[in-house]
């Protein structure tokens, strides 16, 4: 995959981090020279987790770990998501946006959201899903799920 954007934008809770965010993490870092992602705020997760995300702090500090591996050459900004819009919806310079399959209605909700509010459709990336060796799909809360976690 080669370098499209300056630009580029993703986002989520990215509570326990999983071969699946990694896949979203380095498509982003594939095809955008600028990353911005959007971290729920702890607020705004409990609006829609059925469980207790780690504490914002912990999450963007393990983010910020993942990312110095994968892409450490990248510039990439990091902001608090209160609503299902974040940033995404308010600066024009973001050219891309990369989601997964079950993200994608959200990120198509953005496109709809900037073209209401003036600004560019991005293009949508997506990422194929990750599963698990059994055929589950990857993520935080199948992960909890499994280790009992609440």
């Amino acid at each position: 995959m080669k370098m499209q954007f300056k630009n580029v934008v993703l986002g989520g809770t990215f509570d326990t981090l999983h071969s699946g965010h990694v896949k979203l993490l380095a498509t982003a870092s594939l095809i955008g020279e600028e990353i911005l992602i959007g971290l729920t705020s702890d607020s705004f997760a409990s609006t829609y987790k059925q469980y207790n995300v780690r504490p914002f702090a912990v999450r963007l500090a393990n983010l910020k770990s993942l990312m110095s591996l994968i892409a450490p050459e990248r510039k990439i900004e990091y902001a608090a998501i209160n609503d299902p819009y974040g940033p995404a919806v308010t600066r024009p310079d973001l050219e891309a946006i990369v989601v997964s399959r079950e993200t994608l209605p959200r990120g198509l909700q953005i496109n709809d959201e900037r073209v209401k509010r003036g600004l560019r459709p991005m293009d949508v990336v997506m990422i194929t899903t990750v599963k698990d060796g059994y055929g589950n799909i990857l993520s935080s809360t199948f992960i909890r799920r499994v280790l009992g976690i609440k």
